[in-house]
């Protein structure tokens, strides 16, 4: 599929020129072309091109004879009677010492004159920058915004843009971390200025220690978001920066999800420094609760409850922590509504420390665990 951006361009140049234009990858598929622009552009070659999404095996032949497959600048492939084929300007779409494919102008017998060439090769420059976004490591750019804040059929669509230009998570874990945009490094897209692959490799080196590189970032309402393919998180950051991360997920169409874990966790770690300043979904807190995505259920993406429901499978920790917390954390009073002597239930009250991670001595601990169970009773009665 070929982004929105790409075919604005190619409708402006075939404006500006007069002729049909068209995209091929560089395995000879058509991947976008113009409206048609005049008799002269809509030879039997182009039509069969058009209709199979495949440029045939003979012309393919004849274009590579006169070096489009090498060449750096405009190459003019001259008419062939025999393959009823009239005569083309092409440009390689070149970015990054990469060849992406081959910008096709139908000339037919009025060569196109010295300023539309210019023109072609400065349009042909921009569609390389565009199509090479979804396919270099660092770049997915406007297909990823549309990935993570899109809506349903955005999403599908950028979800099968990225995996037509070869990205996929597959079945490994991945994260969305939301930080800081760059300072410098960056190029201007249809979306807005989308980092570099320098620009953020120093991004990550001034910023995030121990993040393995990103399978695609972009920039996201002032905010650079990367996707991390290998599921682990940043192990540290520099002074003065601040990023959140989301919980492991897989699969693509759980990205919107994981975006608006990193976004909260993000807001958390800037407005609670004691949080930051790498803040994980899970280990936010009751901060998890004030994000876009209210945790409906708190034992997804890894939150304390979960742990404590796996270890504690008939729900006797979980009662004993409910009715300690209800008491306002009095132990006598616990210990006599539940039966229990105080030892035992210091006993519990340890074992769910250590099960949950969370040190109930600290009103911030409380406070989560309270509303998590609270949370967890109200979805019971959904």
């Amino acid at each position: 599929m070929v982004a929105d951006d790409v075919q604005e361009v190619l409708e402006a140049l075939a404006r500006a020129v007069g002729r049909g234009v068209s995209v091929d990858d560089p395995d000879g598929r058509v991947i976008a072309h113009s409206a048609h622009h005049g008799e002269t552009d809509i030879d039997p070659v182009r039509a069969r091109a058009i209709l199979s999404r495949t440029v045939p095996a003979d012309v393919g032949e004849w274009q590579r004879a006169h070096g489009v497959g090498t060449a750096t600048g405009p190459v003019r492939v001259p008419a062939n009677a025999a393959l009823a084929m009239g005569a083309r300007l092409c440009v390689s779409l070149l970015h990054r010492g990469r060849r992406l494919g081959y910008l096709w102008v139908i000339e037919g017998e009025r060569p196109l004159s010295a300023a539309e060439i210019d023109r072609v090769e400065r349009d042909a420059a921009t569609l390389a920058a565009l199509l090479d976004v979804p396919a270099t490591p660092g770049g997915a750019g406007r297909t990823l915004r549309r990935l993570l804040t899109g809506g349903p059929d955005a999403r599908r669509q950028a979800a099968a843009e990225l995996l037509d230009h070869g990205f996929t998570v597959g079945d490994r874990a991945y994260r969305v971390i939301v930080t800081h945009p760059p300072a410098t490094g960056g190029e201007v897209s249809a979306g807005g200025i989308v980092p570099s692959p320098e620009g953020l490799r120093r991004l990550l080196a001034g910023t995030l220690h121990g993040l393995r590189p990103p399978a695609a970032h972009s920039l996201v309402d002032g905010r650079t978001v990367i996707l991390a393919v290998d599921g682990t998180p940043p192990g540290a950051a520099a002074p003065g920066a601040v990023a959140g991360v989301s919980a492991p997920h897989t699969g693509l169409a759980e990205a919107p999800d994981a975006y608006r874990e990193a976004l909260a966790a993000f807001r958390a770690a800037v407005g609670d420094p004691a949080i930051g300043p790498v803040a994980i979904w899970p280990e936010i807190g009751v901060y998890r609760f004030f994000g876009d995505r209210a945790e409906r259920r708190p034992e997804a993406s890894g939150g304390p409850l979960a742990r404590l429901r796996e270890r504690d499978p008939r729900g006797v920790l979980a009662a004993t922590l409910e009715a300690y917390l209800d008491s306002g954390g009095d132990a006598q009073a616990t210990a006599e509504a539940a039966h229990l002597h105080r030892t035992s239930l210091y006993y519990r009250l340890r074992r769910i420390e250590e099960i949950t991670g969370r040190d109930l001595r600290d009103g911030r601990h409380r406070l989560e665990l309270h509303l998590a169970l609270k949370l967890a009773r109200w979805n019971a009665t959904d």
